[in-house]
């Protein structure tokens, strides 16, 4: 049976958003350890594809799911003012940090090929809002929608690799 180089994209489409589920927006571009090859360009070269449509894909997804996450973020942080669990002025703090990382986060190209100097600068920006929220006696794993630093699935310091150094063990209050 003969596949078309379109169903092959739709199927590698699907694919990606599966793998997304297991594994976060960090698993798209993450080098494997051996070939060096990205996942975008083993889906392109085992299904005869073009790299830069796969590599569309694969951004097309990846800036879906930012704009969820924020979103999500968002009426996060505003049902936890609602409830009492932090302020405004909390909330906005919160927000503008976050904004600042996911700037520097898209700014830095793929999850896993940022230079550097652009992943020392996103650890940087995640430490100071940590500490921040630890001198707030904040934990905003205790508040509903959100996770660890208010992304599942990423903990309150990340190493070069995206790893997890879970140190926070704060309470949550209303303190400013």
């Amino acid at each position: 049976m003969k596949i078309s180089k379109r169903a092959m994209l739709v199927g590698a489409s699907v694919a990606t958003i599966g793998l997304a589920g297991l594994g976060g927006a960090s698993v798209f571009a993450v080098s494997s350890g051996d070939s060096g090859s990205s996942i975008v360009d083993k889906i392109a070269s085992t299904f005869g594809l073009d790299k830069a449509k796969v590599q569309a894909v694969f951004d097309q997804d990846r800036a879906s799911h930012m704009a969820d996450m924020q979103t999500k973020r968002a009426a996060a942080l505003k049902q936890a003012v609602t409830d009492g669990k932090l302020t405004q002025t909390q909330a906005d703090y919160i927000t503008n940090a976050w904004k600042d990382i996911d700037s520097l986060r898209q700014s830095g190209g793929s999850p896993g090929q940022e230079s550097t100097t652009t992943r020392d600068a996103i650890k940087a920006k995640m430490d100071a809002l940590q500490a921040w929220l630890k001198s707030q006696n904040l934990d905003l794993s205790k508040i509903s929608g959100l996770g660890p630093m208010g992304r599942p699935g990423h903990g309150p310091h990340m190493d070069n690799h995206g790893d997890a150094d879970d140190t926070s063990t704060q309470s949550t209050s209303t303190n400013q």
